[in-house]
């Protein structure tokens, strides 16, 4: 038997949590097909076969934590699947046009011959027309893909909470759902979930790494409050600083500065598994609407089933907008690569000289941190100055 073992996804984390298996021992598949979904690092990946042949056994169930190196799906040899072939043969004589027939079903042989040529198994059609975290989702609502048509050719997170009737429920009833589902499935608690683990990893690199300032104002918002998106007015605003300060737009590896031409900015999102960053790219070249949309969903997947891998990587900066839960300023973390995050604050009533007299102005506390390594102190000064003027017009 040829033994496939987790291999090292990149996400600096020393294992993962299998979330969906897509094949089952004695399966016969291809070089390159999906074999399993796992979560890591925050993030859900689909890991390929290394090879084709027949799967001979699975080492862990959904759910279970498996480490980087360990055994993962054991593939018979060529000789092994060679002995079954002849076995299935001689045990189906009666049927040797079946039988022979049989040799080329992709998936599982169920009820003789109700599934058979190249009709895919019902986890692999699922697995074509929805991501992972779509079907993820489709789980813990209970709603069973198979069922159900795609409007496009995959299905949508939107779909899934339509067909699940979610509009419908109370948040407090999607929350006490949400949470029996992981219950049941087994899915890891808040305090060991990868994306703590993934955190904690970070914040220890962070740590070691950069050579941390911050600087804190706040700003009067009364032109926009109350009528404009409060996170878009924020990624707006960073656009603008970024292009007067381009240095806080940047990477900084191996000691160079490296400024980034797109300002692609990594959305700090709270959940009950822990800190989800995913980005919004080239927000230059995105609309307010497209942002909104973006930022919506980001929120639903943190929640719901987990973000993708690639909607993780690429920041160029962050935001944190720690002041929808509380607190006014903060020493905002600042996370390797990246070399500046801005920190948002709970918008509060506050006195403010109009013309000379004390007025009751909405005030939002900024706060932005930034790598001293690569950044000066001057240029951290004049990005919040930006800041300031592009939420205060």
């Amino acid at each position: 038997m040829k033994v496939f073992k987790l291999p090292d996804l990149g996400e600096g984390l020393p294992d993962a949590v299998i979330r969906e298996w897509h094949v089952a021992e004695g399966d016969s598949i291809g070089a390159h097909d999906s074999l399993v979904t796992v979560e890591t690092a925050k993030a859900l990946v689909e890991v390929p076969a290394p090879r084709g042949g027949i799967v001979e056994k699975l080492y862990a169930a959904e759910g279970d934590t498996v480490e980087v190196g360990e055994p993962l799906v054991g593939f018979a040899d060529s000789r092994a699947g060679a002995t079954r072939e002849s076995d299935e043969k001689t045990a189906a004589q009666a049927e040797e046009t079946a039988a022979a027939d049989a040799g080329t079903v992709v998936g599982r042989i169920q009820g003789g011959s109700e599934m058979l040529g190249s009709e895919q198994a019902p986890g692999e059609r699922e697995a074509r027309r929805a991501t992972p975290g779509v079907r993820a989702l489709a789980r813990r609502l209970g709603v069973d893909l198979e069922r159900h048509q795609p409007r496009d050719a995959r299905f949508t997170e939107a779909e899934v909470r339509r067909l699940a009737g979610d509009r419908e429920k109370g948040p407090a009833a999607t929350a006490a759902q949400r949470e029996t589902d992981e219950r049941k499935q087994g899915v890891a608690g808040p305090a060991d979930s990868p994306a703590r683990r993934a955190m904690a990893l970070a914040m220890s690199r962070s740590r070691d790494q950069v050579a941390p300032m911050t600087l804190c104002d706040e700003v009067d918002i009364s032109t926009w409050w109350g009528e404009q998106n409060a996170t878009v007015r924020l990624v707006r605003a960073i656009q603008q600083a970024c292009v007067e300060e381009p240095h806080l737009n940047a990477l900084y590896e191996d000691g160079q500065l490296q400024p980034s031409a797109a300002i692609n900015i990594g959305l700090a999102v709270d959940s009950p598994r822990g800190l989800f960053v995913p980005v919004l790219r080239d927000v230059a070249n995105c609309s307010d609407a497209d942002l909104q949309q973006q930022i919506g969903e980001y929120k639903d997947q943190a929640r719901e089933t987990g973000i993708a891998r690639e909607d993780l990587q690429g920041g160029t900066i962050l935001l944190s907008n720690f002041g929808a839960l509380g607190g006014r300023y903060a020493t905002p973390v600042v996370m390797p690569p990246t070399v500046a995050i801005v920190g948002a604050g709970r918008t509060y009533q506050g006195v403010v000289a109009v013309d000379g007299k004390p007025a009751a102005r909405p005030l939002l506390p900024l706060s932005v941190s930034a790598d001293h390594r690569a950044v000066t102190g001057g240029e951290l000064a004049r990005f919040l100055q930006a800041l300031v003027n592009a939420l205060s017009s």
